[in-house]
């Protein structure tokens, strides 16, 4: 009988190469990596978190800088789909950037990803190379996406820009303002979500302002 229970859980636990053994190891990873900071979260540690060998977390991950991209590029792309994968040239320019906008505070305005801006920028200047992965796993992959957006929008005719990538920067900074140092300071835990969203919309309002085509 137990040697029948013993078959059952082998065969119930995924497989060391499979995409649930993947994601088992980075849920622990995610974890530790926002509990103890990058230098805190070794590779054994992330193995006992997630109930697997330190053999298995290499065969998906060759370091621990990897898994931490690949950590940071699966939250990117959770908490921004409807940008980075729907297609937002079905909708009217300005209710597809009001999405974006508020896609966008809302996770600025996420425990999570204060949490993980916090670690990256208490490793940069050490690993620079750590900020680099996250910025193309992250903000770069994001801020990408709407300039791609921004110019298919001008192509179409519902936006005139000179620069697309230009006004991607723009139309972040303007949505996280001041708003962002004062979170990452620690200083906004508790944001008032609708003062976010007016802030969101205000943010696509002025850019409209400047930048739909004059007729």
């Amino acid at each position: 009988m137990m040697a029948a229970k013993e078959n059952l859980a082998i065969q119930a636990e995924p497989r060391a190469g499979s995409p649930a053994k993947r994601e088992q190891i980075m849920r622990a990873a995610s974890a530790l990596f926002l509990d103890h900071g990058f230098a805190g979260a070794s590779m054994d540690a992330v193995a006992r978190e997630a109930g697997v060998s330190k053999a298995t977390v290499y065969a998906h991950f060759a370091s621990k800088e990897d898994l931490f991209e690949a950590m940071v590029a699966r939250g990117s792309a959770e908490r921004f789909s409807r940008l980075l994968d729907a297609d937002l040239d079905t909708l009217d320019v300005e209710e597809a950037l009001r999405r974006v906008a508020h896609d966008f505070m809302g996770v600025l305005s996420a425990p999570e990803s204060m949490k993980t801006m916090r670690v990256v920028m208490g490793e940069a200047v050490r690993l620079p190379e750590l900020a680099a992965r996250f910025y193309r796993a992250g903000p770069g992959r994001v801020l990408a996406a709407l300039t791609d957006y921004l110019a298919r929008a001008t192509a179409r005719g519902a936006l005139a820009l000179d620069d697309p990538r230009l006004a991607a920067e723009m139309f972040f900074g303007m949505i996280r303002g001041d708003f962002h140092m004062r979170r990452l300071l620690g200083l906004a835990d508790h944001p008032d979500m609708a003062d976010l969203a007016r802030l969101a919309d205000a943010a696509v309002a002025l850019f409209l302002k400047a930048y739909r085509p004059r007729v």
